[in-house]
């Protein structure tokens, strides 16, 4: 198993907790909220402008994660969708993606 692949995937998963409880107490008037990028990055502080229909989106897959575009780290992870203001990204097979799966369950 690779340290990093399960350390990136576990810092997505713990973004994508965290913004699960801000999207319940952000909207603003334009429909949209602002969340964190769910990047792998420990230090990231970069947020998102998303709408909560396009964040349940995101949601639906449990390898996908809503992030900056230039975060991406296409070692682990392949872009699905792209916006003007983020990019989807799925988590590659193996333990990036069982990692992101496992992790889910327990949100």
């Amino acid at each position: 198993m690779n340290n990093r692949e399960e350390r990136i995937a576990r810092n997505e998963a713990i973004a994508r907790e965290i913004n699960q409880g801000l999207e319940r107490s952000q909207a603003d008037r334009s429909g949209t909220v602002r969340l964190l990028c769910e990047c792998g990055d420990v230090d990231c502080e970069r947020v998102i402008a998303i709408t909560l229909e396009e964040y349940e989106h995101v949601r639906r897959v449990s390898t996908h994660f809503a992030v900056v575009k230039s975060h991406v780290s296409p070692d682990v992870e392949r872009i699905v969708e792209e916006t003007d203001r983020f990019v989807v990204v799925q988590k590659n097979p193996g333990v990036p993606a069982g990692v992101a799966r496992r992790e889910s369950l327990r949100a």
